[in-house]
């Protein structure tokens, strides 16, 4: 079991998926950049800007949340520190104007309470939801075109 003790950049509670800034100090992870999105590990405590906190990096951690045992757990797009299943961080992800985050496993839950830290290196994903039409683009089928007033225009079947 690895643990490292940092000062936090900002208000963290036990639980949350930090990253270590460039200065040294802990922040809550997020999936908007791959910086943000270079988990450490899990805090163990919580604590305001300035206090020394401890990280599980490596091990199994008990959480206060419940989970699904056998599910991967990802960092989630909308919530900095927060983490859940895959389906829930591609909802969020369809859910948002984004073109793209980047997805970091944070690990697996083995018990409803208990999550076996493995985390993995950020990796970019597109959006499902955004798609960019080039007149070379096979293999897709587009039925509408959003507008920015949430009006749609219908597309005609070309083939």
């Amino acid at each position: 079991m690895a643990i490292a003790s940092l000062p936090a950049g900002e208000a963290i509670s036990a639980g949350d998926a930090v990253f270590v800034s460039s200065s040294g100090f802990l922040f809550k992870a997020a999936a908007d950049t791959k910086d943000k999105a270079s988990v450490a590990g899990l805090a163990i405590d919580g604590g305001s800007t300035g206090s020394l906190l401890r990280v599980n990096l490596d091990s199994l951690y008990t959480s206060t949340n419940t989970y699904t045992p056998a599910k991967e757990l990802y960092l989630s797009v909308l919530t900095s520190g927060s983490y859940s299943d895959y389906a829930t961080v591609e909802a969020e992800l369809a859910s948002t104007t984004y073109d793209g985050v980047f997805l970091t496993q944070i690990g697996t839950a083995v018990t409803s309470n208990k999550i076996n830290i493995e985390i993995s290196v950020p990796r970019f994903i597109v959006n499902p939801t955004s798609v960019l039409l080039l007149e070379t683009s096979a293999g897709l089928t587009i039925d509408a075109i959003l507008q920015e007033d949430g009006s749609t225009i219908k597309t005609e079947d070309a083939t």
